[in-house]
């Protein structure tokens, strides 16, 4: 092929691209030739070592595939929030522009060139992977550490991750670390997803007391189902190391937007939140590619494409109310009684000097030993009335409004609180809390 021929076949080439014919692919289709090559043949059209430009149209004339409000609203999003991710501002472009929505490379690529990425620290080296075979094996639970969001204030995030899919199955804020708010995770998990194998967690008191690891509440529970509770070695998070990811990635991608949220909402409450937290983690364990997976499928891929996934749903009713309720601890007394906010209350034979927890509810308390339900009795709280103190007499007789009323000689000299109820037409006289007397004024 002479000089001349190859020019004119440069300029066809640079024609054919350049005015949006035909791709790389294609051309090297059409000439036989590599991708490589037509690259070559782009930047070959010369004369006298320069480009002639007079014969084709200017690469900036190429029609764009993405109209210009798309990656003006990339930008806004960006810098409205600095820390959002290219996979989140996916989820809000597939809102504003469902039929026309770029790739998630697309948008992290526009972010790159516009300058606008966030430095990241190095990945920390020497890290070893481990991970489940199967779903659904061992999940992993944990509380991040206090988030301050709005005025919400402080929060602390409970969830339950499974180990083998990065799976969350259960999350949830909270006001206060307590084990009990870890029950309401695991016992939403459960009924959800079935039990699993075992059960991860650190060395925190809401899981293991000083002593080992026998006797909390958690513990009990998790050998009720019949899930084996184990546990971190100490000091070393990395044992829950996905978990702990994870919880980076709703610093840096949920928390901003909650924070947002709560800021243009001042009148939502916690309930609000933990709406927004799970439409945020559907998001994330059915759309959200994960780098960590094959293939970079998103969780519930694995999770639920597991045909060896373990399932083992529950197979006796529990109670709930049991575990998920605050417990006062008392001793049973020789006459088989026990005091709860200073009122007696019967237990039947044979627990003298033991242990055994009390739960109240609006309208009863239930009584158990170890995980055992001894009885339960009717119980009412007093309502938060004004009350006033009154001093008793020698006789046990009180003043109230310039008129004695007789309590309890036995009483003499102590004082006791008295409330109006029923439009003043009757008194309440407690001690110590504890109603002793109804009398008509």
């Amino acid at each position: 092929m002479n000089n001349k021929r190859k020019e004119e076949l440069y300029e066809e080439v640079r024609e054919l691209y350049y005015n949006n014919v035909l791709s790389i692919k294609d051309l090297a289709l059409r000439y036989g030739k590599s991708e490589r090559t037509i690259y070559r043949w782009l930047s070959r059209t010369f004369k006298d070592g320069r480009i002639d430009n007079s014969k084709i149209s200017p690469k900036n004339s190429r029609k764009k595939r993405y109209p210009t409000e798309i990656f003006n609203r990339i930008k806004s999003l960006k810098t409205e929030l600095p820390y959002r991710s290219a996979p989140l501002i996916q989820k809000i472009l597939k809102k504003d522009f469902p039929d026309n929505c770029p790739s998630i490379s697309t948008i992290r690529k526009y972010i790159r060139d516009e300058g606008l990425n966030q430095k990241r620290s190095e990945r920390k080296l020497g890290y070893i992977k481990f991970e489940r075979e199967h779903a659904n094996d061992l999940w992993q639970i944990d509380i991040a550490g206090v988030q301050t969001i709005g005025h919400l204030k402080s929060v602390y995030l409970i969830a339950i991750l499974d180990d083998c899919s990065r799976f969350i199955l259960s999350g949830e804020y909270f006001k206060n670390q307590k084990g009990i708010n870890v029950l309401k995770v695991i016992r939403d998990a459960v009924l959800a997803y079935g039990r699993p194998n075992q059960i991860l967690a650190d060395n925190g008191t809401q899981f293991r007391n000083l002593i080992g690891d026998l006797g909390t509440k958690y513990t009990r529970l998790l050998n009720h189902l019949g899930i084996k509770p184990i546990f971190a070695k100490p000091y070393h998070p990395q044992t829950k190391g996905k978990l702990e990811r994870w919880f980076g990635t709703v610093k840096q991608m949920f928390l901003p937007e909650a924070r947002l949220y709560v800021k243009n909402n001042p009148n939502c409450f916690l309930h609000d939140l933990n709406r927004k937290l799970r439409e945020w983690i559907n998001w994330y364990n059915t759309e959200k590619p994960h780098r960590s997976l094959p293939n970079k499928v998103y969780p519930a891929k694995i999770y639920f494409d597991d045909k060896k996934r373990i399932f083992r749903p529950l197979k006796i009713n529990i109670n709930w109310n049991r575990w998920l309720s605050e417990a006062a601890r008392r001793k049973v007394n020789k006459y088989n009684e026990i005091s709860y906010k200073s009122q007696k209350f019967m237990i039947p034979q044979g627990y003298t000097g033991l242990k055994i927890d009390v739960i109240e509810y609006d309208d009863k308390i239930e009584i158990y030993h170890r995980d055992k339900l001894l009885i339960t009795h009717a119980y009412h709280v007093l309502p938060n009335l004004e009350r006033q103190k009154r001093k008793l007499n020698s006789s046990g007789v009180m003043m109230f409004k310039k008129k004695p009323y007789y309590i309890d000689y036995k009483l003499a000299g102590k004082t006791v609180e008295v409330s109006e109820v029923n439009q003043g037409k009757k008194l309440l006289v407690c001690l110590h809390g504890t109603l002793l007397k109804t009398i008509d004024s």
